[in-house]
């Protein structure tokens, strides 16, 4: 059996889909359960037919239940976007969360877990976000399972939410800003690509005990991701360079015109400023073809 936590988010609920969707092989295709927090979530997923299991990673509740029977662990789980979360105790509650799913799959038995982490994910970096993510890396490393970390810059996709902030500014603003960031280098992944390479590595067509980087085919700065956009749309803008990292305006920004959450804008806004490539090439996720460039990656939303 497969067990996605953070089955109700961005790439979780990607990665669901896959795995439903994968092509049947001569072995049988292994049951698959999630792990959410909300009954809502839950029942669309056993509408699916998916298993799906009502908890809270944080403390520790319906961890027990959801592990049962597993044989491998898919962890998408992200607690930014958890209420009453901000950077004070995102690590904090990172490292519980992980380490309440670790526990729970050794002792239910858990064999292989495929981790998605962050590109810039360090303990020396300026944002917290990225701090709790290195934690929860190096809590899977040191668990004694079978394990695979996926490291994603930013994610094309619905609902992910750097890439939703500036896709609905290009959409409802005839003005957009371009804070210092615009400068940053990014390697966009296709929301797609990232679920192929989880079904991927859970197929055991991978090394374990690796760093992947699940990255795009184009490299490019920050304003080209915006002005792709626009383009890919069909809409004309102005766009408005301005000084500093534009960390509150960005998150009141997001507040009213994108309407996302504050406190999780907040925390993930100041991951713009770190550059989000593969550093080496040797270490790209071998997806068994050449990734989505941005343009492609964009061209599977409209």
């Amino acid at each position: 059996m497969i067990l996605v936590v953070g089955a109700a988010g961005t790439v979780g609920a990607a990665v669901v889909q896959r795995l439903l969707a994968a092509p049947p092989s001569a072995q049988p295709r292994p049951r698959l359960r999630a792990f959410v927090r909300a009954e809502f979530d839950a029942l669309r997923l056993r509408d699916q037919g998916v298993e799906a299991v009502v908890g809270d990673l944080v403390t520790g509740r319906g961890v027990d239940e959801a592990m049962r029977g597993v044989t491998s662990l898919v962890y998408a789980a992200d607690t930014a976007d958890q209420p009453g979360t901000d950077a004070d105790d995102i690590v904090t509650n990172e490292l519980e969360a992980v380490q309440h799913a670790l526990i729970a799959a050794r002792a239910a038995g858990v064999r292989r877990v495929v981790a998605l982490s962050h590109v810039a994910a360090s303990e020396e970096a300026y944002s917290r976000y990225l701090v709790a993510r290195w934690g929860v890396e190096l809590a899977v490393r040191q668990s004694g399972l079978e394990w695979v970390v996926m490291r994603l810059p930013v994610v094309v996709g619905r609902g992910s939410t750097p890439w939703e902030l500036h896709r609905r500014l290009v959409d409802r603003s005839p003005v957009v800003p371009l804070f210092r960031y615009r400068h940053v280098e990014v390697e966009p992944v296709a929301l797609s690509d990232v679920a192929e390479a989880v079904r991927l590595a859970l197929d055991g067509e991978v090394a374990v005990g690796q760093i992947y980087y699940v990255t795009g085919a184009s490299r490019v700065r920050w304003s080209d991701v915006v002005k792709g956009w626009a383009r890919s749309s069909g809409s004309r803008r102005i766009y408005l360079p301005l000084p500093g990292w534009g960390q509150r305006p960005l998150v009141a920004l997001a507040g009213t015109m994108g309407r996302l959450s504050r406190s999780e804008t907040s925390m993930l806004v100041e991951t713009l400023r770190e550059r989000q490539v593969c550093p080496d090439p040797s270490l790209r996720f071998p997806l068994g073809r050449r990734p989505l460039d941005l343009d492609a990656a964009m061209s599977e939303l409209r």
